[in-house]
């Protein structure tokens, strides 16, 4: 179930940096000439045996092959000449192609400088909007223009009254000296409002969060480390039933760690430093939970605690093999790993794998198989990666009512927007619509391939009596040539063109 591997355009430019024919190298590959022409024009995937023996013939490290890369960068550039911006001058989906398999390092830096503009300009429209409903710049702006109301009105006395008397041109004259003095230390005070706003937002990297989903892209969402730490603590805990995790984990954090558990009732309304939960202590300690939190919820946190406190080992080496640029990158990345830890654990990758096949991706099944949330399900859905053992290659998006991306991840082969929201042809925010129940939704992407996705909204729970929580739209999705393992697709037609929406629109 592996996702279908094209990389033709850069097999093809590296066959001719050997100076090599198509003949040659079919010969050298043991194939036709015909197929690899249709292999370099990605008319054909590429399998797992002709990758291996395209890397020992062309110049390229292990793995260089598998497209995933090309296909994040060709994505990440066609949402980028989608900008407005871009509508006079903006490439083709070929040119782009062969742009990204020749120079890659040109796409990353234009890439860069584009996330750059974007910070900058959403820094600007932020900036406007805050000082439009500053009071202070409200009163300032008002009280300059009073200053050169008052100082044109002096200005024009003079200019237009010629039989004033030396004294009175004296007086007036010095009347605008000091309004001017006046005006100029009101626009210093000004200016010094304004660049204090603008000394908060100046950074013009890519955002920590571009980072994390960068850094789980580029890994395919899949930690082989993560997944052998994470059998290996069930097996010290005596492989529990899932309904016995979290007794096995409060046993282990008290033994092990020497950190005790303490689920806090909401009636107190506690101030947790996390909202709804907190650990302190440095060499032990007390782990404080909130009651509001599901049992797969609090299990989660339990298993993180751990991943974060007995394997910083194993998240440090994993999280080595990636490029971070800030302090806040890293501290989220190494978030992100431990809750990939803590997913591991609550669902083993063989037995849910294999589950997920069986139950034919019943979401609801799942979950209660497992003890687990509909979004813990999703999201594991997308981690099921092991080479030879891959899951469906899904793509996972959660979303807020107003479109705004928290989370997303695509191995289905669909672009996730990486700026702005998203688009509401996609149907997500439709499932505000129907609160608690799954929507399916079928859509054809601009290359005309359809997509099948799953949406049901979640909501967190509130840390206080009578709080409500937030609710998003979660969605998981794959290529239709794939819905036939999900039990939502049964019974539906993806061949009809009444099925499927219009290409989306940028």
């Amino acid at each position: 179930m592996a996702r279908q591997i094209f990389a033709g355009r850069k097999i093809r430019h590296l066959r001719a940096q050997l100076g090599l024919t198509q003949v040659a190298m079919a010969g050298q590959l043991d194939i036709s000439a015909a197929y690899l022409n249709l292999v370099e024009h990605n008319q054909r995937p590429l399998s797992r045996k002709l990758q291996k023996k395209l890397e020992s013939v062309l110049p390229v490290k292990e793995g260089e092959l598998s497209g995933g890369e090309e296909a994040r960068m060709l994505s990440a550039l066609e949402e980028l000449f989608s900008d407005p911006l871009f509508d006079r001058n903006r490439p083709g989906g070929a040119t782009l192609g062969d742009f990204v398999a020749v120079h890659p390092e040109i796409c990353r830096a234009v890439l860069k400088l584009y996330r750059a503009f974007r910070n900058a300009r959403e820094d600007r429209l932020k900036a406007r909007e805050s000082l439009s409903a500053d009071p202070y710049f409200a009163d300032t702006s008002h009280k300059l223009l009073t200053q050169l109301t008052s100082i044109r009105s002096f200005a024009e006395i003079l200019q237009d009254n010629d039989d004033l008397s030396d004294h009175q041109r004296g007086r007036f004259t010095d009347v605008l000296v000091d309004e001017s003095k006046k005006l100029t230390l009101m626009v210093g005070e000004l200016f010094d409002f304004i660049n204090g706003e603008s000394l908060e937002s100046s950074s013009l990297s890519e955002t920590p969060t571009d980072e994390v989903v960068d850094m789980l892209s580029v890994n395919d969402h899949y930690f082989p480390e993560l997944e052998d730490a994470a059998e290996q603590l069930r097996e010290r805990i005596g492989n529990p039933q899932p309904y016995g995790l979290f007794d096995a984990l409060v046993h282990y954090l008290d033994e092990q760690l020497g950190i005790s558990v303490e689920i806090v009732p909401v009636t107190t309304q506690p101030s947790l430093k996390k909202g709804m939960w907190e650990l302190e202590g440095e060499d032990g300690g007390v782990l404080r939970l909130m009651e509001t939190l599901s049992v797969s919820s609090l299990v989660f946190r339990l298993a993180r605690v751990v991943a974060e406190v007995a394997y910083a080992d194993v998240l440090e080496k994993t999280l080595a093999r990636g490029h971070v640029s800030s302090d806040e990158a890293r501290r989220l990345c190494l978030k992100a790993l431990g809750s990939y830890f803590a997913g591991a654990l609550m669902m083993p990758y063989a037995a849910f794998r294999q589950a997920a096949l069986e139950l034919r991706h019943d979401i609801d099944l799942l979950r209660r198989r497992f003890r687990v949330g509909f979004e813990q399900v999703c999201h594991r859905l997308t981690t099921l990666q092991k080479p030879q053992e891959e899951g469906v290659p899904f793509h996972f998006v959660r979303v807020d009512l107003a479109g705004q991306i928290s989370k997303r991840f695509s191995a289905s082969g669909l672009r996730i927007p990486r700026y702005g929201v998203l688009p509401a042809q996609w149907g997500v925010q439709d499932a505000f619509l129907k609160p608690g129940r799954i929507s399916t939704h079928s859509m054809r992407a601009e290359d005309m391939a359809i997509y099948f996705s799953i949406t049901r909204t979640v909501t967190k729970p509130g840390t206080m009596v009578g709080q409500a929580g937030n609710t998003f739209a979660v969605s998981l999705g794959c290529e239709v040539s794939f819905a036939r393992h999900m039990v939502y697709a049964d019974g539906l037609d993806f061949t009809h063109p009444d099925s499927v929406l219009p290409p989306v629109k940028k």
